[in-house]
Protein backbone atom coordinates (compact mmCIF):
# COMPACT_ATOMS: atom_id res chain seq x y z
CA UNK A 1 0.00 0.00 0.00
CA UNK A 2 2.09 3.23 -1.79
CA UNK A 3 -0.22 5.59 1.16
CA UNK A 4 1.29 3.67 4.17
CA UNK A 5 4.38 6.26 4.69
CA UNK A 6 2.11 8.77 4.91
CA UNK A 7 -0.65 7.14 6.91
CA UNK A 8 1.26 6.25 9.91
CA UNK A 9 2.59 10.07 10.51
CA UNK A 10 -0.99 11.16 9.87
CA UNK A 11 -2.85 8.65 12.42
CA UNK A 12 0.09 9.51 15.36
CA UNK A 13 -0.59 12.69 14.97
CA UNK A 14 -4.62 12.83 14.06
CA UNK A 15 -5.19 10.70 17.84
CA UNK A 16 -2.96 13.69 19.95
CA UNK A 17 -4.59 16.15 17.91
CA UNK A 18 -8.20 15.82 19.82
CA UNK A 19 -6.28 16.16 23.29
CA UNK A 20 -4.27 19.16 23.00
CA UNK A 21 -7.17 21.11 20.53
CA UNK A 22 -9.60 20.32 23.67
CA UNK A 23 -6.73 21.81 25.78
CA UNK A 24 -6.93 24.90 23.94
CA UNK A 25 -10.30 25.63 23.39
CA UNK A 26 -10.63 25.03 26.90
CA UNK A 27 -8.57 28.19 27.77
CA UNK A 28 -9.26 30.11 24.67
CA UNK A 29 -11.87 30.91 22.35
CA UNK A 30 -11.91 28.58 19.47
CA UNK A 31 -11.87 31.24 17.05
CA UNK A 32 -8.32 32.67 18.50
CA UNK A 33 -7.05 29.17 19.28
CA UNK A 34 -7.90 28.45 15.57
CA UNK A 35 -6.77 31.32 13.57
CA UNK A 36 -3.41 31.05 15.51
CA UNK A 37 -3.28 27.54 14.23
CA UNK A 38 -3.86 28.68 10.87
CA UNK A 39 -1.30 31.51 10.61
CA UNK A 40 1.84 29.97 12.42
CA UNK A 41 0.76 27.09 9.58
CA UNK A 42 0.83 29.18 7.14
CA UNK A 43 4.05 31.16 7.82
CA UNK A 44 5.70 27.50 8.30
CA UNK A 45 4.80 26.46 4.93
CA UNK A 46 5.30 29.62 3.54
CA UNK A 47 9.15 28.89 2.33
CA UNK A 48 8.56 25.62 0.77
CA UNK A 49 5.72 26.61 -1.30
CA UNK A 50 6.60 27.02 -5.03
CA UNK A 51 4.24 29.10 -6.69
CA UNK A 52 1.05 31.28 -4.40
CA UNK A 53 -1.72 32.25 -6.18
CA UNK A 54 -5.36 32.88 -5.20
CA UNK A 55 -8.54 31.69 -7.46
CA UNK A 56 -11.56 30.94 -6.49
CA UNK A 57 -10.46 27.46 -6.16
CA UNK A 58 -8.30 28.38 -3.16
CA UNK A 59 -11.10 30.60 -1.90
CA UNK A 60 -13.65 27.79 -2.19
CA UNK A 61 -11.02 25.28 -0.34
CA UNK A 62 -10.21 27.93 2.54
CA UNK A 63 -14.09 28.40 3.16
CA UNK A 64 -14.41 24.42 3.82
CA UNK A 65 -11.27 23.92 5.49
CA UNK A 66 -12.10 27.08 8.25
CA UNK A 67 -15.66 26.40 8.45
CA UNK A 68 -14.98 22.25 9.20
CA UNK A 69 -12.45 23.74 11.75
CA UNK A 70 -14.45 26.47 13.42
CA UNK A 71 -17.77 23.76 13.91
CA UNK A 72 -15.11 21.37 15.22
CA UNK A 73 -13.49 23.61 17.90
CA UNK A 74 -16.67 24.76 18.87
CA UNK A 75 -18.03 21.40 19.16
CA UNK A 76 -14.95 20.10 21.59
CA UNK A 77 -16.26 22.89 23.92
CA UNK A 78 -19.27 20.18 24.36
CA UNK A 79 -17.63 16.88 23.84
CA UNK A 80 -14.62 15.00 25.08
CA UNK A 81 -11.98 14.35 22.55
CA UNK A 82 -12.47 10.84 22.47
CA UNK A 83 -16.55 11.68 21.65
CA UNK A 84 -15.38 14.42 18.87
CA UNK A 85 -13.31 11.70 17.47
CA UNK A 86 -16.37 8.97 17.34
CA UNK A 87 -18.43 11.74 15.94
CA UNK A 88 -15.58 12.98 13.23
CA UNK A 89 -15.27 9.74 12.14
CA UNK A 90 -18.74 9.92 9.94
CA UNK A 91 -16.88 11.33 7.31
CA UNK A 92 -16.37 8.45 4.83
CA UNK A 93 -19.71 8.08 4.98
CA UNK A 94 -20.62 11.56 3.85
CA UNK A 95 -17.35 11.61 1.59
CA UNK A 96 -18.81 8.68 -0.61
CA UNK A 97 -21.37 10.74 -2.11
CA UNK A 98 -19.86 13.69 -2.21
CA UNK A 99 -16.84 12.28 -4.50
CA UNK A 100 -19.39 10.92 -6.77
CA UNK A 101 -21.06 14.59 -7.11
CA UNK A 102 -18.30 16.49 -6.99
CA UNK A 103 -15.58 14.47 -8.80
CA UNK A 104 -17.57 11.94 -10.65
CA UNK A 105 -15.81 9.00 -8.45
CA UNK A 106 -18.21 5.59 -9.07
CA UNK A 107 -17.48 3.44 -5.82
CA UNK A 108 -16.90 0.07 -6.46
CA UNK A 109 -19.01 -2.30 -4.28
CA UNK A 110 -15.82 -3.10 -2.45
CA UNK A 111 -15.17 0.11 -1.23
CA UNK A 112 -19.09 0.42 -0.26
CA UNK A 113 -19.38 -2.76 1.54
CA UNK A 114 -15.87 -0.98 3.29
CA UNK A 115 -17.18 1.90 4.49
CA UNK A 116 -20.17 0.74 5.75
CA UNK A 117 -18.65 -1.82 7.72
CA UNK A 118 -16.15 0.41 8.74
CA UNK A 119 -18.50 2.88 9.94
CA UNK A 120 -20.26 0.58 12.04
CA UNK A 121 -17.36 -0.49 13.87
CA UNK A 122 -17.21 3.38 14.35
CA UNK A 123 -20.73 2.96 16.01
CA UNK A 124 -19.81 0.21 18.22
CA UNK A 125 -16.44 1.74 19.52
CA UNK A 126 -18.02 4.46 20.33
CA UNK A 127 -20.95 3.21 22.21
CA UNK A 128 -19.55 3.07 25.94
CA UNK A 129 -18.37 6.75 25.21
CA UNK A 130 -21.05 8.30 24.24
CA UNK A 131 -22.12 9.51 27.38
CA UNK A 132 -23.38 12.84 28.71
CA UNK A 133 -22.26 14.62 25.61
CA UNK A 134 -24.88 17.58 24.42
CA UNK A 135 -26.74 17.25 21.24
CA UNK A 136 -25.30 21.01 20.16
CA UNK A 137 -22.02 19.64 20.66
CA UNK A 138 -22.79 16.01 18.73
CA UNK A 139 -24.36 18.09 15.88
CA UNK A 140 -21.54 20.57 15.20
CA UNK A 141 -18.76 17.68 15.21
CA UNK A 142 -21.09 16.42 12.68
CA UNK A 143 -21.42 19.39 10.60
CA UNK A 144 -17.67 19.60 10.70
CA UNK A 145 -17.30 15.61 9.14
CA UNK A 146 -19.44 17.40 6.46
CA UNK A 147 -17.20 19.99 5.61
CA UNK A 148 -13.84 17.78 5.90
CA UNK A 149 -15.54 15.45 3.42
CA UNK A 150 -16.31 18.40 1.36
CA UNK A 151 -12.46 20.16 1.19
CA UNK A 152 -10.76 16.61 1.01
CA UNK A 153 -12.66 15.88 -2.18
CA UNK A 154 -12.03 19.33 -3.36
CA UNK A 155 -8.53 18.36 -2.71
CA UNK A 156 -9.32 15.78 -4.91
CA UNK A 157 -10.18 18.11 -7.46
CA UNK A 158 -6.90 20.01 -7.03
CA UNK A 159 -5.03 17.05 -7.50
CA UNK A 160 -2.44 18.60 -9.85
CA UNK A 161 -1.85 21.65 -7.89
CA UNK A 162 1.33 21.84 -5.43
CA UNK A 163 0.25 20.63 -2.06
CA UNK A 164 2.19 22.67 -0.02
CA UNK A 165 1.25 25.96 -2.46
CA UNK A 166 -2.24 25.16 -1.77
CA UNK A 167 -2.42 25.24 2.09
CA UNK A 168 0.19 27.71 2.24
CA UNK A 169 -2.67 29.79 0.61
CA UNK A 170 -5.64 27.99 2.41
CA UNK A 171 -4.04 28.58 5.96
CA UNK A 172 -3.86 32.41 5.40
CA UNK A 173 -7.14 33.01 3.84
CA UNK A 174 -8.88 30.33 6.37
CA UNK A 175 -6.99 32.06 8.91
CA UNK A 176 -8.30 35.44 8.52
CA UNK A 177 -11.92 33.73 8.20
CA UNK A 178 -11.62 32.22 11.38
CA UNK A 179 -11.09 36.04 12.61
CA UNK A 180 -14.68 37.15 11.96
CA UNK A 181 -15.85 35.07 14.82
CA UNK A 182 -13.71 36.40 17.27
CA UNK A 183 -15.81 39.31 18.12
CA UNK A 184 -18.65 36.42 19.57
CA UNK A 185 -16.14 34.75 21.73
CA UNK A 186 -13.51 37.12 23.20
CA UNK A 187 -12.23 34.50 25.80
CA UNK A 188 -8.67 34.59 26.28
CA UNK A 189 -7.11 32.90 29.42
CA UNK A 190 -4.54 30.50 28.46
CA UNK A 191 -2.13 28.99 30.96
CA UNK A 192 1.34 27.37 30.35
CA UNK A 193 0.41 24.66 28.51
CA UNK A 194 -1.21 26.69 25.80
CA UNK A 195 2.36 27.37 24.18
CA UNK A 196 2.51 23.56 23.26
CA UNK A 197 -1.34 23.05 22.02
CA UNK A 198 -1.18 26.01 19.91
CA UNK A 199 2.68 24.94 18.35
CA UNK A 200 1.20 21.10 18.26
CA UNK A 201 -2.24 21.86 16.13
CA UNK A 202 -0.34 24.68 14.05
CA UNK A 203 2.96 22.32 12.90
CA UNK A 204 2.06 18.65 13.24
CA UNK A 205 -2.04 19.31 13.62
CA UNK A 206 -1.92 21.43 10.89
CA UNK A 207 0.84 21.88 8.49
CA UNK A 208 2.20 18.98 8.51
CA UNK A 209 -1.13 16.66 9.16
CA UNK A 210 -3.36 18.36 5.53
CA UNK A 211 -0.34 18.06 3.72
CA UNK A 212 -0.02 14.17 4.49
CA UNK A 213 -4.10 14.28 4.06
CA UNK A 214 -3.53 16.34 0.80
CA UNK A 215 -1.03 14.42 -0.85
CA UNK A 216 -2.59 10.52 0.44
CA UNK A 217 -5.92 12.52 -1.53
CA UNK A 218 -3.70 13.18 -4.63
CA UNK A 219 -2.48 9.23 -4.86
CA UNK A 220 -5.41 7.45 -4.54
CA UNK A 221 -9.49 7.74 -4.98
CA UNK A 222 -11.40 9.32 -1.94
CA UNK A 223 -13.35 6.69 -0.93
CA UNK A 224 -10.35 4.59 -0.75
CA UNK A 225 -8.23 7.00 1.30
CA UNK A 226 -11.42 8.01 3.63
CA UNK A 227 -11.87 4.52 4.81
CA UNK A 228 -8.38 4.25 5.91
CA UNK A 229 -9.44 6.95 8.68
CA UNK A 230 -11.06 4.79 10.62
CA UNK A 231 -7.26 3.98 11.49
CA UNK A 232 -7.01 6.66 14.28
CA UNK A 233 -9.87 5.42 16.41
CA UNK A 234 -8.18 1.85 16.26
CA UNK A 235 -4.79 3.61 17.63
CA UNK A 236 -6.46 5.91 19.73
CA UNK A 237 -7.72 2.23 21.35
CA UNK A 238 -3.91 0.62 21.09
CA UNK A 239 -2.37 4.51 22.70
CA UNK A 240 -4.79 4.32 25.56
CA UNK A 241 -3.36 0.61 26.43
CA UNK A 242 0.06 1.77 26.86
CA UNK A 243 -0.24 5.35 28.45
CA UNK A 244 -3.49 5.03 30.16
CA UNK A 245 -2.93 1.41 31.22
CA UNK A 246 -6.70 1.18 30.29
CA UNK A 247 -8.17 -1.95 29.38
CA UNK A 248 -10.85 -1.85 26.11
CA UNK A 249 -14.24 -3.53 27.14
CA UNK A 250 -15.73 -5.88 25.05
CA UNK A 251 -17.48 -3.51 22.53
CA UNK A 252 -14.46 -1.53 21.83
CA UNK A 253 -12.47 -5.02 20.73
CA UNK A 254 -15.79 -5.49 18.35
CA UNK A 255 -15.40 -1.95 17.17
CA UNK A 256 -12.04 -2.25 16.34
CA UNK A 257 -12.19 -5.44 14.65
CA UNK A 258 -14.84 -4.29 12.69
CA UNK A 259 -13.34 -0.87 11.51
CA UNK A 260 -10.33 -2.90 10.94
CA UNK A 261 -12.27 -5.36 8.61
CA UNK A 262 -13.58 -2.36 6.78
CA UNK A 263 -10.02 -1.01 6.01
CA UNK A 264 -9.44 -4.55 4.97
CA UNK A 265 -12.06 -5.21 2.51
CA UNK A 266 -11.65 -1.67 1.08
CA UNK A 267 -8.15 -2.07 0.09
CA UNK A 268 -8.94 -5.41 -1.80
CA UNK A 269 -8.70 -5.54 -5.70
CA UNK A 270 -11.82 -4.05 -7.31
CA UNK A 271 -10.71 -0.30 -7.66
CA UNK A 272 -12.71 2.56 -8.76
CA UNK A 273 -15.16 3.42 -11.88
CA UNK A 274 -14.78 6.76 -12.71
CA UNK A 275 -17.17 8.15 -14.92
CA UNK A 276 -15.62 11.61 -15.34
CA UNK A 277 -13.25 13.58 -13.67
CA UNK A 278 -13.33 17.41 -14.12
CA UNK A 279 -10.31 19.85 -12.76
CA UNK A 280 -10.00 23.06 -11.96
Amino acid sequence: MKEIKYLIPYVLISSFSYYFAKNGVDQVSPAIFMSMRYFIAGLTLLPFAKHLKFSWSILILSIMTSTSTALWAYGLIYVSPAESAILSYSMPVFSLPIAFLMVKEKPSAIEIAGISIGFAGVILYGMPLMHGFTLFGAILTIANAVFWALFTVYYRKLKEEDPVSINTMQFFIGGAILLAYIPFDTRFDPGLSFVADVLWMALLGGSVQFILWNVMIKMSSVNKITVLAFSVPIFTMILSIFIDHEIPNIMEIAGVIVMFTGIFLSRLKGGISVVKETST
